[in-house]
């Protein structure tokens, strides 16, 4: 027999509203926050810029010619330029080939690194200027991309630190600009957001917030334009989501009006990691709509429906072999807890 409860004692399997996927809430196994792996107690001080870094010290390390320097080229405070190592290879058309049952596609896309001046000017301890011209940069170059026609869906991350898999200490974020459209996390998150609306004519994301603000135990922190809180079914603890509380499929549709709101919050999603354990490594991902109207498998206005979204999620516990071989990820605190625990931090 179902019956409602606020939660179950020990063990709590929740499911996420728009993909369907479960995760589990072991509060058996529950670690109280200075439990889990934080960054080092005794760091080293990190300073704004460091001779032999290649992105400090371009002059002795050449990168690629720059696609965009913000506020201008002299006296730039966020860098964009094309990966020295791409992923992806920048060509007008696709070629295809198969294989009996194997089918391939070339790997043209887009693959650039957004670079900061300063190099610890991490999200909680750069200027609202900074962060600004960082936000804008990857709004602008995501719109260049969505008018590429090898480009059907673009994803911007962030490794914060080693422990995320940042390859360089200097901060940047990368933006991947590809062919097709990711399945799995992606296309689960699309799909979902589409079955959703079909079945209740709302956008799951903007039913979330609206019952996240009514309930009041998730939500972190909001403004007027943005809202951050800790999801109801988290992959890890301590995860947090960004959602505009305005309705855009799309990130390209952020205006430079909504820049400093947006700002705002992922200096407070950011800081209070950084004070609540020691600047944890995390990564952060940024989710929109697939970009390209010319042609692809997945037209523009098919993920109307679709609201999107930054997560955030720190890097503080290891999956091991039942995540694995599930899918099915294990946490050990409650959202509900998570989000106290970093309202407590401001």
């Amino acid at each position: 027999m179902i019956h409602s409860t606020r939660s179950f004692k020990d063990s709590e399997i929740r499911q996420d509203p728009i993909t369907g996927k479960w995760v589990v809430l072991a509060t058996a196994r529950a670690k109280k926050p200075e439990d889990f792996n934080k960054g080092e107690k005794n760091k080293e001080i990190i300073p704004d810029y460091k001779q032999d870094c290649p992105f400090c010290n371009q002059e002795k390390y050449p990168q690629r010619p720059t696609t965009l320097d913000l506020p201008n080229s002299e006296d730039w405070r966020v860098r964009v330029f094309p990966n020295k190592y791409p992923a992806f290879i920048e060509k007008d058309s696709i070629a295809e080939r198969q294989e009996g049952l194997y089918r391939a596609i070339e790997g043209v896309g887009f693959h650039e690194v957004v670079v900061g001046r300063d190099h610890n000017g991490y999200s909680y301890r750069a200027s609202n200027t900074d962060l600004m011209y960082f936000y804008k940069a990857l709004r602008d170059r995501y719109l260049y991309f969505t008018k590429q026609p090898t480009v059907n869906y673009v994803q911007v991350i962030e490794n914060h630190l080693q422990g995320a898999g940042a390859s360089l200490e200097h901060v940047h974020g990368q933006i991947f600009a590809l062919p097709i459209v990711p399945t799995d996390e992606v296309l689960d998150l699309l799909d979902g957001a589409e079955k959703y609306y079909q079945k209740n004519k709302h956008c799951g994301y903007c039913d979330i917030i609206q019952f996240e603000k009514r309930e009041n135990t998730r939500v972190i922190f909001e403004n007027d334009l943005f809202i951050l809180l800790a999801p109801f079914a988290p992959r890890v603890s301590y995860e947090q989501w960004i959602l505009p509380k305005e309705h855009h499929s799309g990130f390209e549709r952020l205006t430079d009006l909504e820049l400093p709101q947006l700002v705002e919050v992922v200096k407070r999603a950011t800081e209070g990691l950084n004070k609540g354990f020691n600047d944890p490594a995390y990564n952060m991902y940024l989710y929109s709509s697939p970009c390209d109207d010319t042609g692809s498998y997945y037209p523009q206005d098919q993920y109307a429906h679709f609201h999107w979204q930054i997560h955030i999620i720190p890097r503080m516990q290891m999956s091991a072999g039942f995540e694995m071989a599930t899918g099915v990820e294990i946490s050990t605190t409650l959202p509900e807890q998570d989000a106290e625990y970093l309202r407590k931090q401001f």
